[in-house]
């Protein structure tokens, strides 16, 4: 089992850096965030982000688009845009060397008639499908995220019998895609993460670990963090904060 944590938007650190800071904190494994490595200028290469990982013995998994980014999207240019995007991450994530690539399962307003909603829901089995064949291809595990409830939006991934749901919708069966389990997400739904191991087992690559007050995605820190992911079994644990301090303290408490 790897640990480690992701690199988020917030933080200014280059790859390097990240990797030398959680060096010293005895974690060997990153999460790029796909928008972190478009936002950067310049953008690391693929053959930069291989070289640091070798430097460092780093394990990498790759977050795909998701800010502003939806496989569910109603409009079908953007949908299709947002599978050539996975596409694209896929491709990134072969190029250094990734165990993985994390995605989102889609939502859509709870507002919008039923009609609409199974529109969405069908819109983003499509893309997820797209980018599973590809994966495939590629040989890189695509992970789909469980998601949290929201009142006003319907995700299609927040419970184990939905996210059951849409990966049999995919219908990908060799291999079968991958999980990420995210036990915040699960909390702030009101779900016992380990429903979803017992639901999905071995099909969780990745473990997203922090925590929050039961209704909100806060992204607290998780002192303790080992033993939740010893008992989800995930090869790769990614401690998803907003900061370094929170990383230290998730390790250090």
């Amino acid at each position: 089992m790897r640990y480690g944590a992701s690199l988020d938007l917030r933080m200014d650190d280059s790859v390097a850096e990240f990797a030398e800071f959680l060096a010293g904190l005895g974690l060997s494994h990153v999460e790029l965030r796909q928008s972190y490595l478009d936002t950067r200028s310049p953008p690391p290469t693929t053959e930069e982000l291989a070289e640091v990982r070798e430097s460092y013995d780093l394990t990498y998994t790759v977050h795909a688009p998701y800010t502003d980014a939806n496989p569910g999207n109603l409009n079908e240019s953007l949908r299709r845009a947002m599978a050539e995007s996975l596409v694209e991450t896929l491709d990134t994530a072969a190029a250094i060397g990734a165990s993985g690539v994390v995605t989102h399962g889609g939502s859509v307003s709870a507002a919008y008639p039923d009609r609409v909603q199974t529109y969405a829901r069908e819109q983003a089995v499509r893309t997820v499908r797209i980018a599973a064949r590809h994966a495939e291809d590629v040989g890189v595990p695509l992970c789909v995220e469980n998601q949290r409830t929201k009142p006003r939006t319907r995700y299609n991934t927040s419970t184990p019998t939905d996210l059951a749901a849409f990966l049999d919708a995919v219908d990908v069966e060799s291999p079968p895609l991958s999980v990420t389990l995210d036990v915040g997400h699960a909390k702030a739904s009101g779900v016992d993460h380990g429903d979803f191991v017992e639901a999905f087992g071995d099909r969780i690559v990745v473990a997203h670990l922090h925590d929050n007050d039961g209704a909100s995605d806060a992204h607290d820190p998780l002192p303790g963090y080992e033993s939740v992911a010893g008992a989800i079994g995930a090869p790769y644990n990614v401690l998803e904060m907003k900061s370094r301090e929170d990383v230290v303290r998730c390790v250090r408490e």
